[in-house]
């Protein structure tokens, strides 16, 4: 009887036992081990208690003799949750559905089973979990595949731990989980000189004597911190060291229109208008703070709000594709920015503001606008000015409609409309410009051009016309081309050609200003990194002489990480 307790015992654990089955010292329907399959008493799931049936007869009810799978204990009227066995009943029925009840909805659990009603429940039970789970062929399948790839698996494992290990020292070493570094490099040489005509004729000595050219390095290193604390929004901080070099261009102070007849005025309306190597040329040794600015999207991915201590103008306006990066294109300052629409008292060095762009529902049409005081971390008067509302500053806005266009959108194209109103060195300006480009694959065209509107100097707390009252219109433009992927892939080529600043002072009796600006370049990537940019640049009738023509060569090594 030995097999019998340890039947029940599993019927039991299966919780089909609802009392004692087949003791040892039961009177009752007592079965030996030598029964008779025709002497089986009627099975646990038939309705009809008279009935004999066959081993697979109590594997499961007919579908006459039926309800069928239970798949819930509420189905069964005559189990209570108070019954002792309810959960695992329960269990049964709900995890592996392998129970089923009578035609009338009930389970008749205080009923005695046979062993062989117990033989076909256990085995309807197991034939479920087998469905569920890997047999014993499965398993030694797996076990042969574990012995046959014992190798790579032990490699596996080792590489895994490796790299649990090296993703645990990031974890502990690493700078912030919020911020990112990025860095650039630039370092260049040149040698720049007198192209045609007598040094004499230089219109700015250096030192009050005769300049003497050579050749030399500068550098500068510009390290970001971008930091992002909801993936919607950056806090960049730019700081910024270099060399204190200089190239020829900017050392001799080329590029100032002589002084507008009738105002004493020299080079304060548009600045220094070639400002040679501009964006890394003349930087100190010494670290400082460059930028610091907070950028977030209040409303939706559209609108984006910058704010900052530290910002500049030509980060939100005036951009273009071919001519918009010293580190990567173009070196003179002149081609970089149009020097009437990104005022060079207030870009220079930067100031505090705020900017908005607004790209609407995500299509090709922009509106940006910028208000940026060079002066407004003071709290009192600097000379002129100082605070937010005085002294250099400019107030901008732009209208954007760029988009790409012919088959696989290789060809692409930008218009931009700009509006200025600044002041810098005591000059009040108004001013219109645009900004355009236009792509056919490879081949590129874009040119920039402002014209100042009756600018105004302003003189004892109130504003003069600078040129006398005949309302002038002072001029700026600039035109070149590029060619993207020429024999290297990645590399630009790239060439412009323009007047930075044309006054109407021969109209009052004095000289025109007509200097003019050339620079070419061809970028070449030695990877992803690492970019060599040679440059050469001319300049015709410098600061407006005639006769004086300069030239300068320049290769700029790029490093970006």
């Amino acid at each position: 009887m030995k097999k019998t307790y340890l039947l029940a015992g599993s019927l039991s654990l299966l919780g089909l036992a609802a009392a004692p089955v087949m003791a040892a010292d039961s009177s009752v329907n007592e079965v030996n081990e030598t029964t008779a399959v025709s002497d089986v008493e009627q099975p646990l799931l038939l309705a009809d208690q008279s009935t004999t049936t066959s081993v697979s007869d109590l594997m499961g009810e007919t579908e006459a003799d039926s309800v069928g799978q239970v798949t819930s204990v509420s189905q069964l009227s005559d189990v209570r949750p108070t019954d002792w066995a309810f959960q695992a009943l329960q269990s049964l029925v709900e995890r592996y559905g392998c129970i089923a009840g009578y035609p009338n909805g009930t389970f008749r659990g205080n009923r005695s089973a046979t062993r062989y009603e117990m033989a076909a429940a256990l085995n309807a039970c197991l034939d479920q979990i087998s469905d569920r789970f890997a047999s014993k062929a499965d398993l030694d399948a797996v076990k042969a595949l574990q012995d046959e790839f014992a190798a790579e698996l032990a490699t596996l494992r080792g590489r895994v731990d490796g790299l649990e290990s090296r993703v645990a020292t990031v974890e502990a070493q690493q700078f912030s989980t919020t911020t990112k570094l990025q860095g650039e490099v630039v370092m260049a040489g040149q040698f720049g000189d007198v192209a045609n005509g007598a040094r004499a004729n230089f219109p700015v000595p250096v030192g009050g004597g005769i300049p003497q050219s050579r050749a030399s390095l500068l550098s500068r290193v510009r390290l970001n911190f971008n930091t992002s604390f909801s993936g919607d929004d950056l806090l960049q901080t730019q700081l910024e060291v270099g060399n204190n070099g200089a190239d020829f261009f900017s050392a001799t102070g080329v590029g100032s229109p002589a002084a507008v007849p009738n105002t004493g005025l020299s080079g304060n309306l548009a600045g220094n208008l070639d400002l040679g190597a501009a964006d890394f040329s003349g930087i100190g040794n010494t670290v400082t703070l460059r930028r610091l600015a907070y950028s977030f999207k209040p409303i939706g991915d559209d609108l984006t709000v910058t704010v900052g201590t530290n910002i500049f103008p030509s980060d939100f306006i005036d951009f273009n594709s071919y001519a918009n990066n010293s580190a990567q294109d173009f070196s003179s300052g002149f081609f970089i920015n149009n020097p009437l629409i990104i005022n060079d008292t207030v870009d220079i060095a930067g100031g505090a503001g705020a900017a908005v762009d607004w790209n609407l529902n995500g299509g090709p049409f922009s509106v940006r606008a910028l208000y940026i005081a060079a002066n407004g971390n003071s709290p009192v008067a600097v000379g002129a000015g100082g605070g937010l509302g005085f002294g250099n500053h400019q107030a901008s806005v732009e209208f954007e409609l760029a988009d790409s266009f012919g088959e696989d959108d290789a060809n692409s194209y930008a218009v931009r409309l700009q509006g200025t109103f600044s002041e810098g060195n005591s000059i009040q300006q108004t001013v219109a410009g645009i900004n355009g480009e236009l792509s056919f694959g490879q081949f590129g065209v874009f040119g920039r051009y402002g014209v100042s509107i009756n600018p105004q100097n302003e003189v004892g707390g109130g504003t003069v016309d600078v040129f006398g009252g005949n309302t002038p219109l002072v001029h700026s433009w600039m035109a070149g081309a590029g060619v993207k992927d020429l024999l290297i892939p990645g590399s630009l080529l790239g060439a412009a050609v323009g007047q930075p600043f044309l006054d109407p002072s021969v109209a009052n009796g004095g000289t025109p200003f007509t200097q003019w600006n050339a620079e070419g370049f061809y970028r070449v990537p030695v990877n992803e990194n690492i970019t060599i940019t040679p440059a050469v640049m001319y300049i015709g009738n410098p600061g407006g002489a005639t006769g004086s023509d300069i030239i300068q060569g320049l290769v700029r090594a790029t490093f970006s990480f």
